[in-house]
């Protein structure tokens, strides 16, 4: 049992931003004692004023958090057992340092078989699986998987496929158009089998995804074969089904299996263009270790790719009158193209210089749009196309713009802060300048907000021109940051210590700043007329 004081508040144990700490309870048992499940209380959700838009899920006032025990036996002499409460405590303006407690605590024992045990655990994470996959946004998730299943089936590797597969269902069901509704049912579920496995498989390895990612020598010959599958969309090169491999598919098995057996080899046959895509949500997958977001996903885009042979099917009659392959369906290979190159710059960014992954991407997005909208031959032939691809373009182009050119009379570089030392700090004391001490840590949203609103604040960068700033990264906890912690006297973050000329300390604030007012205390260093204004009574 928690409580938490007044104006205070703890984050839960999914906050919900990365860098936030979440509160954690791990437990000191006796031999033969281990834990089920730890059952964590609803938070409250709410926008702080520092969190922008962002919900942020917080613990106030009582909180109780429980857990479930299992015994195989009983310790000859048994310890009282001790739940470590992890946590950080903050307010709107200011952050502690994560701390832990130890709370003896009393069992209550009841006896339960050992597979009601283990049923009760994997409810548990599968509740917690579900519940991240809400929480990331199942409104976008589910739409932009279907229509990426969608996508799919105008790639010249599927498209070509349609008349075949609706042609098997035809013969199958004859002039019984429910009977071939049943069929395309049979044939997008196997799809969906297919590619759920593929999910779940993903998932499931998400170890060895997790580990082979940290490595650079993986990142980049994932980034290789991006390139490779790319180069082919663009003609370089052909990867073909193999001849006669289609028609051995339209001549499968019939019936609700044979229509099901033939949607699960869907994706070999479909392999040429299916598969980089495949590829790159297996890697996505792999990465989250999440075995539910991995069935999710893939049965998504698969419903996405198989849906459109249920509406096919009823309207068999009029296949003849869909748009033969042509231009505008190599235009089509052409996008898949980039965004495979999209996917090479995304997955080798972590291994290149910080001044080059910084701009590789948007140059290369403004480059790719340029060429699909105006440049690409591929679909010129058809006016109406012409026009669409050349609006599109038009609007990624202001999109583009939009998101990666910086607000106007930004300093998108900010106060100059160097990390704080014995030497830094004897030095900006010598050279008989003011100079500004800032103490944060990444668990701290408020030090987030001052670094993205205050420091690169036009105004401040102006008037902090020519003076020293340091940093203390409070973040880990070791010998040395405690040490000038306790030095400066400092209990939280953020906090920032501005000093004079003389070198001696003349203001210090604790809690978030915002620019005006961080404006004025950089002038007020400079100006002891104004610094004995700001100190007054009714001063800031």
């Amino acid at each position: 049992d928690l409580d938490i004081a007044g104006g205070w508040h703890i984050n839960s144990n999914e906050p919900g931003l990365d860098f936030l700490i979440p509160t954690s309870v791990e437990f000191e048992l006796s031999d033969g004692l281990s834990v089920v499940g730890v059952d964590y209380p609803k938070p409250v959700v709410r926008q702080l004023k520092l969190g922008g838009s962002r919900p942020l899920r917080l613990y106030e006032g009582h909180v109780r958090i429980s857990a479930r025990l299992h015994y195989e036996r009983l310790a000859s002499s048994p310890r009282i057992p001790v739940a470590v409460v992890r946590y950080q405590a903050c307010n709107d303006t200011l952050c502690l340092r994560p701390t832990s407690v130890r709370l003896p605590i009393q069992l209550k024992v009841s006896v339960l078989g050992v597979r009601e045990v283990e049923r009760a655990g994997f409810n548990e994470e599968a509740a917690e699986s579900v519940a991240r996959l809400v929480a990331g946004g199942l409104w976008v998730v589910v739409p932009g998987m279907l229509l990426l299943g969608l996508a799919l089936n105008l790639t010249p590797c599927v498209y070509p496929l349609v008349s075949v597969t609706i042609a098997y269902f035809g013969r199958q069901a004859g002039e019984r158009r429910g009977r071939m509704l049943w069929l395309a049912i049979c044939y997008t579920l196997g799809i969906a089998v297919t590619f759920s496995v593929l999910g779940a498989s993903a998932a499931l390895s998400g170890g060895l995804f997790g580990r082979a990612l940290t490595h650079p020598a993986v990142l980049i010959a994932i980034s290789l074969m991006m390139v490779a599958l790319a180069l082919s969309s663009f003609g370089l090169y052909q990867i073909q089904v193999p001849g006669g491999l289609d028609a051995r598919v339209a001549g499968a098995a019939g019936g609700a299996v044979g229509a099901t057996l033939m949607g699960m080899t869907m994706g070999l046959v479909a392999a040429p263009c299916v598969g980089p895509v495949v590829v790159g949500l297996l890697v996505f997958v792999g990465s989250r270790g999440d075995v539910l977001l991995g069935l999710g996903l893939f049965f998504l885009l698969a419903l996405g790719l198989g849906i459109p042979y249920i509406a096919l099917a009823m309207a068999a009659g009029s296949i003849s009158a869909l748009p033969r392959s042509g231009a505008w369906l190599q235009w089509t290979e052409h996008l898949f193209g980039c965004i495979l190159l999209a996917m090479a710059i995304y997955f080798v960014q972590p291994v290149l210089p910080a001044a080059l992954a910084d701009r590789l991407m948007p140059g290369f997005l403004f480059v790719a749009v340029v060429y699909l909208g105006f440049i690409d031959p591929a679909g010129r032939g058809t006016s109406w196309f012409v026009r669409f691809r050349a609006v599109v373009g038009i609007a990624a182009l202001a999109a583009l713009v939009v998101v990666y050119r910086p607000a106007a009379g930004e300093d998108p570089k900010g106060l100059p802060f160097e990390p704080f030392s014995a030497i830094t700090y004897a030095a900006a004391r010598n050279r008989h300048q003011p100079f500004v001490v800032e103490f944060r840590a990444d668990w701290c949203l408020p030090c987030k907000e001052m670094e993205e609103r205050t420091f690169r604040d036009p105004r401040v960068v102006e008037a902090g021109r020519g003076m020293t700033f340091l940093t203390v990264d409070m973040t880990k906890s070791d010998r040395q940051v405690d040490a000038i912690l306790k030095s400066f006297d400092v209990l939280g973050a953020p906090t920032t210590i501005f000093f004079g000329s003389d070198g001696k300390e003349w203001r210090r604030t604790v809690g978030f700043v915002g620019p005006e007012d961080f404006r004025e205390l950089l002038l007020a260093s400079r100006d002891p007329a104004r610094r004995t204004a700001l100190s007054a009574p009714g001063g800031l």
